[in-house]
């Protein structure tokens, strides 16, 4: 486009709207509280989450049947840390540890940041909250707490696996203008890939790339939650004979395609097989969506060099480097260290 012929318009921003679209935003409430009744139980309840691909981090593996107060919440994470680096942690301190719950995506490998951690016995989690909390990971105090589930959350459907309650928000760009729709969706819904319970993510960090099963699809408007995304694709899929085996978040479009009309935002999908996608390009290409624009679909290109920057792969593919031995470390232990070395 020729800057000389730009409209003077502000050209329209594409922000995260993250906050938007989570439930993990707190407003002050001044009230004053009422003390709980003792024998209502706080820890290992269900709970929903908010799109960030299904599942639950109380659902599945040990945490069923974790042994109340055995729960631990591990926060401030590095967003690569991985299910192997929580238990060596643990073991590197003398604890047994009997699951580890987190979520893992399959397309960057990285966490939302913290994780569940379920161990043998209640005295056994006290000790991991003295011992554990505040300890050093490559520059992030970890955070150590009891794993309490948030108060009024429900066990069935709230914006992620189940059949009711999920609110899907899209943002379209498509005749001009922005456009935002709200729609309550029903019926059953599972995520092509639940983050929480599937323990493969590493799968799918380079070999759906390096064997040609990843798929480019374009042309999309903004879709929230993730939830909405992941069954928006599962729908545009239903008219093939290939089903999808993950889908990747929502990607912003370069600030250059800002002031350009129509929808510019897009993802990844994985397919089982390589002739799968010429399969989905032939049948899906050029289709319009329920939002009313084209989708763009095509072979994704290039690799995903952060994943394999971050992860400690090799270009070809290969194990994950984890961190060692020696890698966790109290702040404060660190910090004499860095005193004495400087003396």
């Amino acid at each position: 486009m020729d800057d000389s012929t730009a409209s003077p318009s502000t050209p329209r921003q594409y922000a995260n709207f993250r906050s938007a679209a989570s439930t993990n935003w707190r407003v002050k409430d001044d009230s004053p509280r009422v003390e709980q009744q003792q024998s209502r139980s706080r820890t290992n309840t269900p709970r929903q989450q908010n799109g960030g691909g299904g599942g639950s981090p109380y659902t599945g593996g040990a945490a069923e049947d974790a042994v109340p107060g055995t729960r631990l919440y591990v926060g401030n994470l590095l967003y690569t840390a991985q299910k192997t680096d929580i238990e060596n942690l643990f073991a590197e301190h003398g604890f047994t540890v009997a699951g580890v719950s987190i979520s893992t995506d399959p397309f960057t490998g990285r966490n939302p940041s913290y994780c569940f951690v379920d161990l043998d016995s209640p005295e056994e989690a006290q000790r991991a909250i003295a011992e554990l909390n505040g300890v050093d990971v490559l520059g992030r105090v970890l955070k150590v707490s009891p794993g309490v589930a948030k108060r009024g959350s429900a066990s069935g459907g709230q914006n992620g696996t189940g059949s009711v309650g999920r609110e899907t928000r899209t943002k379209t760009y498509e005749r001009g203008y922005a456009r935002d729709v709200r729609e309550e969706r029903s019926g059953d819904y599972k995520p092509t890939f639940d983050r929480w319970s599937r323990t493969d993510a590493s799968s799918h960090w380079q070999a759906p790339q390096n064997e040609g099963r990843r798929l480019y699809v374009g042309g999309l408007p903004r879709i929230e939650p993730q939830a909405a995304l992941d069954e928006e694709i599962q729908v545009l899929f239903s008219t093939t004979d290939v089903t999808p085996s993950a889908v990747s978040k929502l990607i912003s479009p370069h600030p250059s395609k800002a002031s350009e009309p129509g929808n510019h935002y897009y993802c990844f999908v994985d397919v089982p097989r390589a002739e799968d996608v010429d399969v989905v390009i032939e049948q899906l290409a050029g289709k319009e969506g329920s939002w009313g624009g084209p989708l763009r679909v095509s072979r994704a290109r290039g690799g995903d060099r952060k994943v394999t920057r971050e992860q400690g792969l090799n270009a070809g593919g290969g194990e994950r480097r984890s961190a060692g031995p020696g890698t966790w470390r109290r702040r404060d232990d660190q910090d004499q260290q860095q005193q004495v070395s400087s003396e």
